[in-house]
C-alpha cells in the first residue's frame, strides 16, 4: 500500500497561479495542501488524526493539483479515497468541487462532490498502468465559485490486490 496522505509533502503541488509549497498557509489565495491540526471536524461530524486538506486557488474555477511520483504500480492496483468537506462555523457556502484522478496525463476519473453531510468514497482501477514508474495526479477544481472549497481526504491510498 502507498499512503498518499503520508506522501503528500513529497508530491508536486500546483494551482493556476503556479507551483505551491506543501504545508503553506490556509489563507493562501493561490490554494494550499496541508496536514491540518488533528481533530478537524468534517461535514459528517467526524474527526480524524491524520488527513490531507486541500483548497483550490481562491478564484472562480480555481484548482489545485498534487502529482505523486510512484516508483512502480503493482498489478491490480487501485486508488482508494474517502473525502469530504471541512465543517464551517456557520452554514456551508461551498457549491461543491470536481475531483479528477489521472495517471501519466490520462484522466481516469472525474466525480462531483457536494456538501451532503457525509463523506464520499472513490475507487479507481490503476491496473492498465502497472509495472513501471508513473506519475499519479489528484486534482480538486472549484467548479465555479471557490468559497469554502476545503476538501479533506481521510483516505487516499494505492492498494494492490493479491492474486
Amino acid at each position: 500500500m502507498v499512503d498518499l496522505i503520508e506522501e503528500a509533502p513529497r508530491a508536486v503541488w500546483s494551482s493556476g497561479a503556479g507551483r505551491l509549497v506543501f504545508g503553506g498557509s490556509r489563507n493562501n489565495p493561490q490554494g494550499f495542501a496541508i496536514h491540518p491540526r488533528p481533530g478537524l471536524l468534517l461535514e459528517d461530524g467526524s474527526a480524524h488524526e491524520r488527513v490531507l486538506e486541500t483548497h483550490p486557488r481562491w478564484t472562480d474555477d480555481g484548482w489545485i493539483r498534487g502529482e505523486f511520483h510512484l516508483p512502480s504500480l503493482a498489478s491490480g492496483g487501485r486508488l482508494i479515497a474517502e473525502y469530504g468537506f471541512f465543517r464551517p462555523m456557520g452554514p456551508p457556502q461551498t457549491n461543491g468541487v470536481l475531483i479528477r484522478i489521472g495517471c501519466d496525463g490520462v484522466q481516469l476519473a472525474e466525480v462531483a462532490k457536494r456538501y451532503t453531510g457525509r463523506l464520499d468514497t472513490l475507487s479507481v482501477d490503476l491496473s492498465p498502468f502497472s509495472g513501471c514508474s508513473r506519475t499519479l495526479y489528484v486534482e480538486v477544481d472549484a467548479d465555479g465559485d471557490s468559497t469554502q472549497d476545503w476538501l479533506v481526504w481521510t483516505r487516499l491510498a494505492i492498494e494492490s490486490r493479491a492474486r
